[in-house]
């Protein structure tokens, strides 16, 4: 032992112990490491030290307990690819888009639950105000109107969930009047949460397009029957995409929602589409587990899967 090692404290050498095990497949992935007795026994120290080093492991992913059964080594399941900047771009969440030509089958959004807790029978859509978040990729204030549309997809096959989910200004599709200038101080102060009791439901199918004018408030409840993507190309065009790809930890019901494991991030698939200006006029994030999906250019990923006979690992073009 090193003189390093020998003033790092306990914990930390037991962790990098088992780290090493793990990675060298001493404990084959699925399989159970030794109780805290025995490892404390090993290792000569007390439980509270062994706990404290597979707590370690347990949040940079390699481990995950279960509780009365013991701590297994998180197994490695195959991943599958999101393909991204593909040559033809679809609206995912159009009521006439079918996800299932690609293996997914639509299910309800935990938001449409939450808003029918509240008194509000949103399916897959609603007009609400614009989080912060959604304001920062709009280029709009907190607080503006946005058509907000959200639909989990779960892979029958794979028995894998993804959450889907828009953003669009709303006066872009007619469905707002366009928001009047603002002090710039008041710009990101304001209604960071969509809790407004106005909250519009939007259920694709009940009217026609014709039936709104552009400068035309719903009144509250108001359906709406069109395709955002061609009414923003009709209106705003020439449009064009980019996509950007971050990694966050899960946060509220997403764990569960997801299915996603302690200590396992997810990743937000974020494809914006833009005016001639650059202006965002619509933006859709595809969140999925990191640990079963990654994210490939379909151009050069196909190319090469095509070759290594792979092509099956896609699961969805973005």
């Amino acid at each position: 032992m090193t003189e390093e090692e020998r003033n790092q404290p306990a914990w930390r050498l037991i962790a990098d112990a088992l780290r090493s095990d793990v990675a060298d497949e001493v404990y084959p992935p699925g399989s159970p490491l030794p109780g805290e007795s025995q490892l404390a026994e090993r290792y000569d120290v007390s439980r509270p030290t062994v706990r404290r080093a597979i707590n370690v492991l347990v949040g940079e992913g390699l481990l995950h307990v279960a509780h009365g059964r013991g701590t297994f080594v998180r197994a490695r399941p195959e991943r599958r690819v999101i393909l991204i900047n593909g040559e033809d771009v679809a609206d995912l969440l159009a009521e006439d888009y079918d996800p299932s030509k690609q293996g997914w089958l639509r299910g309800e959004h935990g938001e449409a639950v939450a808003l029918r807790r509240s008194g509000i029978e949103a399916r897959e859509a609603v007009i609400t105000k614009a989080s912060r978040s959604d304001a920062e990729a709009l280029n709009i204030r907190t607080g503006a109107w946005i058509l907000h549309r959200f639909q989990y997809w779960r892979h029958r096959t794979l028995h894998q969930t993804i959450a889907v989910t828009s953003a669009i200004p709303a006066h872009l599709v007619g469905l707002m009047s366009e928001p009047k200038p603002e002090e710039p101080a008041d710009l990101w102060e304001k209604a960071g949460e969509p809790d407004d009791p106005y909250a519009v439901k939007a259920h694709q199918g009940d009217y026609e397009q014709s039936d709104l004018d552009d400068d035309q408030e719903p009144e509250e409840g108001t359906g709406v029957r069109w395709t955002p993507f061609e009414r923003l190309a009709d209106r705003h065009g020439p449009i064009s995409f980019s996509t950007a790809v971050t990694a966050r930890m899960p946060y509220g019901d997403e764990p569960g929602d997801l299915d996603v494991s302690s200590g396992t991030p997810v990743l937000d698939i974020r494809r914006t589409m833009v005016d001639s200006h650059g202006r965002p006029l619509e933006v859709t994030t595809i969140t999925a587990p990191s640990d079963r999906f990654e994210v490939a250019s379909a151009a050069q990923w196909l190319a090469t899967a095509r070759s290594m006979g792979a092509e099956s690992a896609a699961v969805l073009t973005v």
